[in-house]
């Protein structure tokens, strides 16, 4: 199976309060728009939202490329070729950067105004996810081939710090409210993680087991920082773990091969998009996970970004490709 997994994007949420029975939202999603993208026929993986600039960014994995669109309607702004395996995306907007990993092993930096590249940085092998800790100035890197994390300082520009944390690594997310990095690992054949680093130490501060989850990969945290939910792609699970302690892991079901999450913080709804095009909607305004929706949304849809501001749900569709744009019903 393909190990490139997206999850994306990769955004930091707005701190908007969750509501789980948000105004004049209805579910099913709609379809607000397809847009033709431009590129060949290929996966896609993962995405993130520039609120600031009104732009989506997504990983053209399999063409080698970066499509950068306007949220408004996806029409495109540019596409930015040369970028070998595209895989993991996050945005800078302080740092004026947009951030993309690319096999083997390197870190792709991108001017967010001239939408040029400005330089490519080494990480380790075959890097995933990618986030930005805009407290340190710091970019996390996934080098999944490794098992490791890359913490490159000065915006991507200074030294390069490998941290050790198992066999595989997948997503990686900044939590703002402890000043710390987040990443799922497989640590072994039987043993997955949620670990912890400290970035300005460049140690492990926590470790999370994971009972019962085979293939630890997506992540986000809820819009509180309370939680974090990991998707389990080896065997079709979510999983709800607290941060802090206090009560136990919560794990709820998705259809096979989950792979990108993503969070509408005003809503308090969590997107889990899976290889087969299926995507769950559960409820993460309460305690728990409960599902509140399963729909097809398009074959190989395993890739999903939310606009927190719109609510709008963006899926980028191999087949065309496309860019299929939805929304819950009553917006």
């Amino acid at each position: 199976m393909l190990r490139a997994r997206a999850a994306a994007p990769l955004a930091v949420f707005a701190t908007a309060a969750c509501s789980s029975e948000p105004r004049d939202a209805r579910l099913p999603l709609e379809v607000v728009k397809d847009v033709s993208l431009p590129g060949k026929a290929t996966r896609f993986d993962y995405q993130a939202v520039d609120a600031e600039k009104g732009h989506l960014i997504m990983a053209h994995m399999g063409d080698n490329a970066v499509a950068i669109v306007n949220l408004s309607d996806g029409t495109v702004v540019k596409v930015i070729d040369g970028i070998s395996t595209a895989r993991g995306v996050a945005t800078a907007p302080d740092a004026k950067r947009i951030f993309v990993t690319s096999k083997p092993n390197q870190l792709v930096i991108i001017d967010s105004e001239t939408l040029e590249i400005v330089s490519r940085v080494e990480t380790g092998s075959s890097p995933d996810g990618v986030a930005w800790d805009s407290v340190h100035r710091i970019v996390g890197v996934s080098d999944q081939g490794d098992g490791a994390v890359s913490l490159i300082a000065d915006a991507g520009n200074g030294g390069r710090t490998q941290v050790d944390v198992g066999a595989e690594t997948g997503n990686v997310i900044f939590d703002d409210s402890r000043e710390q990095f987040w990443v799922t690992v497989v640590a072994a054949e039987d043993a997955n993680l949620l670990v912890a680093i400290d970035p300005v130490k460049a140690t492990v501060v926590k470790s999370v087991d994971l009972p019962d989850c085979e293939g630890a990969h997506g992540l986000r945290l809820d819009p509180e920082r309370k939680t974090g939910l990991v998707a389990c792609e080896g065997n079709a699970k979510l999983m709800r773990v607290p941060l802090d302690g206090g009560g136990g892991i919560v794990s709820a079901p998705t259809s096979d091969g989950p792979d990108v999450i993503d969070v509408d913080p005003g809503f308090g709804w969590l997107y889990v998009a899976a290889e087969g095009g299926d995507m769950s909607i559960f409820d993460i305004g309460k305690p728990g996970l409960t599902e509140l929706h399963k729909q097809n949304v398009g074959d190989n849809a395993h890739t999903v970004a939310v606009d927190p501001v719109t609510h709008r749900v963006f899926f980028p569709l191999q087949d065309g490709p496309v860019l299929r744009i939805m929304k819950p019903q009553g917006l």
